[in-house]
């Protein structure tokens, strides 16, 4: 993609090469030789996420070489990447002498972009899986995470639903079932881009409050009842992430322990049984980035 004189290629969809050459069209005089911008996505020695800028003339030898610290929006960045790129390429364009770079005003490795400003982000997610304890259920759950951008920290919110699990209490069975939400802090990494359609890997780890209602019925009995009771805990888990622009596709496991002891009673009999208070589950899911 050449946009007045440079070619922008990169790696990274945010911002894309597209968004780059578009902002930075404007900014260039039209013609001259033609060189090659290449913006690819790393990770900087804290953990911070960073775009790696490079201007290089026709020959492969480099203009400038620049590090950029991935703040703001996708808009944002694409606009700071073309005016570094505009600083370094103007003086090149004008200078008499193609092969001497241009040493009026700051080195190129000097120039500052402007500061951006770091804005929340919101994703918003789906997964489906199964639960391992006492028999295998299945599991829905939609969830939000919100954090600021290029920040490790992010809150989440979660709800989920199970599907009917039996505990043999003979002469039949008590069915019952799990509804809760969850809500607390999480940690995440700021990824490391793998160069295919500028994805990358993250993992993160959650934990916090559970809140749920417990349902459970008789089957088979002579009289069948139903009772729900609240219950609270804590849950916790950890997940592994691919991304692709505002998409991420995960796998996570997730536990969870309640406070209370909830035991079902057979009426007239000394029989009983107690449902369990932790639980497994393993969970596929897709967020998208809705808000930034």
């Amino acid at each position: 993609m050449a946009g007045n004189g440079v070619a922008v290629r990169g790696s990274t969809d945010c911002p894309s090469s597209e968004a780059i050459r578009t902002r930075l069209a404007p900014l260039l005089p039209v013609g001259g030789a033609t060189d090659t911008a290449w913006v690819e996505a790393g990770a900087g020695p804290q953990g911070a996420s960073e775009l790696r800028v490079r201007l290089l003339r026709g020959d492969a030898s480099t203009v400038a070489d620049r590090r950029l610290t991935l703040q703001g929006s996708c808009e944002e960045m694409a606009d700071t990447v073309a005016a570094v790129l505009a600083a370094w390429e103007v003086p090149q364009m004008s200078s008499p002498a193609r092969g001497v770079a241009a040493t009026a005003g700051a080195p190129p490795d000097l120039v500052r972009p402007g500061p951006a400003r770091r804005r929340v982000e919101l994703w918003l997610g789906a997964g489906g899986g199964a639960y391992f304890v006492d028999g295998m259920a299945a599991t829905g759950s939609l969830e939000a995470m919100a954090g600021l951008a290029g920040s490790h920290i992010q809150a989440r919110a979660a709800a989920v639903a199970q599907s009917d699990r039996d505990l043999d209490l003979s002469p039949g069975r008590v069915v019952w079932r799990r509804t809760y939400a969850s809500l607390g802090p999480g940690w995440t990494t700021l990824g490391m881009p793998s160069g295919w359609l500028g994805a990358s890997w993250l993992a993160s780890a959650d934990a916090g409050i559970l809140l749920g209602w417990l349902s459970a019925a008789g089957s088979g009995f002579a009289l069948n009842r139903q009772q729900d009771a609240f219950e609270y805990g804590v849950a916790a888990g950890v997940r592994g992430q691919r991304r692709w622009g505002a998409w991420k596709l995960w796998l996570e496991g997730r536990a969870s322990i309640l406070v209370s002891r909830e035991r079902v009673v057979l009426d007239n009999s000394s029989l009983s049984a107690q449902l369990p208070r932790y639980d497994l589950v393993a969970v596929l899911g897709l967020s998208r980035l809705v808000f930034r």
